[in-house]
């Protein structure tokens, strides 16, 4: 019988690999950030390797700070996939996003729907993906965290009118804004994030934005900052190591 895929969450500077019901448990470790370097990422698929025997196939999840995200309004005369794929790069490119920097995907929508799409950094995507088929790997598939935390956990918000759910991560705090259940707004926070982007200031901003703090949730992959008040969501398994195992344990 095949073993399960490794869970392999890749953050700004760091990355933790949990294959599921692994004796072994989950290896971490960081890597240089910026440029992606083929051969960091080569030793890392060793340190694979070593920790789980064969490697296999791999889920690729990355941290929300790697990636770019876009809830982009129906636009009635695009209606077709090229149309409405051209009009959402259109408005990606005020983020620096372009074909030849990222991987779009794009969460087709009902008719008339808002169009959320999400934008994958192509550098990285590939090294890792080569650095793993190199070294006996394979990635079965590559989602930014937002989409396995929803998954999971965005069931329980479905029949808010609007809400927020916030989460750790190794490298900074992710937001999904949904109303109805339905995707509305992804935000990213550094960790160390001053003025506006500060955390604290930030989360007292989403109080307000709110009918009251039962609409604000905290997924709990790390404890919450002071600031927030609302409902804390716990993760399974033992305390922690840090956000980045959290997550790849409640994702898994």
């Amino acid at each position: 019988m095949p073993s399960p895929p490794i869970h392999l969450y890749v953050a700004s500077t760091t990355w933790v690999a949990l294959r599921p019901g692994d004796a072994g448990g989950a290896i971490a470790g960081e890597h240089g950030g910026g440029e992606p370097d083929a051969a960091e990422w080569a030793r890392i698929v060793q340190t694979l390797s070593t920790h789980f025997k064969a490697i296999g196939t791999v889920r690729l999840v990355l941290s929300a700070r790697l990636c770019r995200f876009l809830v982009a309004p129906w636009v009635s005369d695009c209606f077709t996939g090229a149309s409405i794929r051209a009009s959402v790069m259109a408005m990606f490119a005020g983020h620096e996003v372009s074909d030849t920097s990222h991987h779009v995907e794009i969460d087709w929508p009902a008719y008339g729907q808002p169009v959320p799409a999400v934008a994958y950094p192509r550098a990285l995507v590939e090294t890792v993906r080569n650095a793993l088929q190199t070294g006996g790997g394979r990635v079965q598939s590559t989602v930014a965290s937002v989409v396995p935390v929803l998954r999971r956990y965005g069931g329980t918000l479905a029949s808010t009118a609007s809400a927020l759910l916030a989460y750790a991560e190794d490298d900074g705090i992710t937001g999904i804004t949904l109303e109805r259940g339905r995707l509305v707004q992804v935000e990213t926070l550094s960790a160390q994030g001053h003025g506006l982007a500060d955390a604290t200031l930030w989360l007292s901003r989403k109080r307000f934005a709110f009918a009251d703090d039962n609409a604000l949730h905290w997924l709990g992959s790390a404890a919450p900052p002071d600031a927030f008040a609302g409902t804390l969501l716990p993760v399974q398994g033992d305390a922690p190591a840090s956000a980045g195992h959290a997550l790849v344990a409640a994702c898994a």
